[in-house]
């Protein structure tokens, strides 16, 4: 055994991985002070034993100077259970076979389950069954349904829609069995509960307050944050392609009220002034940053507009959709800095400007994969794929910089610049810890040896839909260089981090705490399928270390891109 029951110095992905999939760990510690390496196959009746593959680790570096061994497996393409051996310690068992993380996703899919509010399989049975009540009447309106959002009792329209919206993406790719039964199930509830939130004039009632105890939650006639409502059209559009086939009535009304809010959302109808919430705002979000994602005609919002055309297009084939896009797409593109993903700061991210919002839920669904499915839907327009390309490598440059693989986000041209001062790979900086001692968060410690993140690259949404854009963009661009960090993106959300912990819960080990929440106690369960927003670091109880259904979406989105690509 190694010396820790919990922690294992060979990081590996707990789960495993895919045939054609790129492979790699990362040795945190060498006890033998040998770079060899072998993997070993377990095999045969009698559980047999042998070593299929011997290679030699190389050292490379974190942005901090500390030095780390990284051995690479490739090669290795044959079903199996496998384990490896470096530096004095054998790693946990894992698997390579072509449907590795068929379960990951089964299990996260059970997260929706979970989640639902007003449903017997629900983790508190049929809750919330009054919901809701008009703010503006007092009225009462069937809204009942839908889901919880993470470690609370929320429906909130913006962070529920982008984990569904991700689990519909994944649906219309799902050609397993169990999908035949669980996955149907799921969209049908989620969708049965979309649809009643588009009201006769196309506007999506909003709802955004603490919802203590089990009373019907407070919604509103005046229109949810746009971005919510974009999402919303988009699950519409996708159950109804999900359903055409299966369900021809039940497809056709979330047709009609997809419509019906695309049409809202394109019309003069529709304000272009900054969002303000109509009630108090829940605790922990400020409504003038966090929901004034998608102001009306900003880069933000045509970024969601694009999506959406596709979703409807690909639903309906409907023409207009398709030149939508080309309409929209150049005044996208113009704001594209080169050689990197981000838009221009002032639009897209800065607290007061056209848009504002957090760079991790907010903009997921859409930006940046607005991108990657414009060009399946347009082709190559407007120089489209070489922008991908752009895109990619950025990322990639951002991504080589950490040991882990969580690519960092450069937000601005003032980002940008910022870039020269990051240390290439392999040539740590060891004064990196001055300059970024503001946005410093240690997250482990190892061998009496503290490890530390910036806080712009922590392993969260940014980790997953940043490797979910680089495994589609590898499909599209047929460059492998791009799986092998959608990979890592992927290893380090199932145990190549410095907490040795796999981010999903009920798959491997060392599951992070999770925050017990002010806005219910006793505090939500542990819920399988659950995945992790941040590491746990040294501390028992993070208050960061939440679990939410944006990210159960992300994750999902990420191994589906993954497989697509690895096949």
């Amino acid at each position: 055994m190694n010396k820790s029951e919990s922690k294992n110095a060979i990081r590996v992905n707990m789960r495993g991985f895919l045939p054609n999939s790129p492979k790699r760990f990362v040795l945190c510690e060498n006890l033998s002070g040998s770079d060899e390496f072998t993997v070993t196959l377990i095999h045969g009746e009698f559980v047999e034993h042998t070593v299929v593959y011997k290679g030699t680790m190389l050292t490379e570096y974190d942005e901090f100077g500390s030095s780390f061994q990284v051995g690479d497996f490739s090669d290795i393409t044959d079903d199996g259970d496998y384990y490896i051996t470096a530096g004095g310690v054998t790693s946990r068992q894992f698997v390579i076979y072509k449907n590795a993380y068929d379960i990951c996703q089964r299990m996260m899919l059970e997260y929706y389950t979970y989640q639902r509010c007003g449903h017997a399989l629900g983790w508190n049975g049929k809750c919330h069954t009054d919901d809701g009540y008009i703010a503006e009447t007092g009225e009462h309106v069937d809204l009942s349904g839908g889901y919880h959002q993470s470690c609370d009792l929320r429906k909130s329209p913006g962070g529920v829609s982008i984990g569904v919206l991700n689990m519909l993406r994944f649906a219309l790719d799902d050609r397993s069995e169990w999908g035949e039964i669980l996955v149907n199930d799921e969209v049908k509830w989620a969708c049965d509960y979309f649809v009643k939130l588009i009201q006769d004039n196309g506007v999506m009632y909003n709802t955004m307050n603490d919802p203590f105890g089990w009373s019907g939650r407070i919604f509103y006639k005046s229109a949810a944050p746009s971005s919510s409502q974009w999402n919303t059209t988009s699950i519409l559009a996708l159950g109804y392609s999900y359903f055409k086939e299966k369900d021809s009535g039940r497809a056709e009304s979330y047709l009609k009220a997809a419509i019906r809010s695309y049409e809202y959302l394109t019309s003069e109808m529709r304000t272009a002034e900054k969002y303000r919430h109509p009630g108090k705002a829940q605790r922990g979000f400020d409504p003038d940053f966090f929901y004034d994602l998608c102001q009306k005609d900003s880069t933000a919002d045509r970024l969601y507009r694009i999506m959406t055309d596709c979703d409807l297009y690909e639903a309906t084939g409907n023409e207009n959709y398709k030149e939508d896009i080309k309409r929209v797409l150049p005044s996208v593109l113009e704001k594209f800095l080169s050689g990197n993903l981000a838009f221009l700061a002032e639009e897209t991210f800065h607290r007061g400007g056209t848009v504002s919002g957090a760079c991790n839920y907010c903009w997921s669904p859409a930006y940046p994969f607005a991108l990657i499915k414009a060009y399946e839907v347009v082709g190559d327009v407007f120089g489209l794929k070489e922008k991908i390309r752009a895109a990619s490598d950025a990322i990639v440059e951002s991504a080589r910089l950490s040991i882990w693989g969580d690519a960092k986000f450069f937000r601005s041209e003032e980002d940008l610049n910022k870039k020269a001062d990051m240390p290439k790979p392999n040539q740590p900086d060891p004064t990196l810890k001055e300059k970024y001692k503001d946005k410093l968060v240690c997250v482990g410690k190892e061998n009496g040896q503290n490890f530390y993140l910036i806080r712009t690259g922590i392993l969260s949404p940014i980790c997953t839909v940043l490797g979910a854009f680089l495994a589609a963009a590898s499909k599209i661009l047929s460059e492998r260089k791009y799986l092998i960090y959608a990979q890592r993106a992927l290893d380090a959300m199932l145990g190549v981090n410095p907490d040795d912990s796999s981010h999903v819960r009920g798959i491997g080990y060392n599951h992070v705490m999770h925050k017990a929440y002010g806005q219910f106690f006793p505090s939500t369960p542990f819920i399988p399928g659950a995945v992790q927003v941040s590491y746990s670091g040294t501390k028992l109880n993070n208050m960061f270390a939440e679990y939410d259904m944006p990210q159960v979406g992300n994750m999902m989105r990420l191994i589906c891109e993954v497989c697509k690509a690895s096949n």
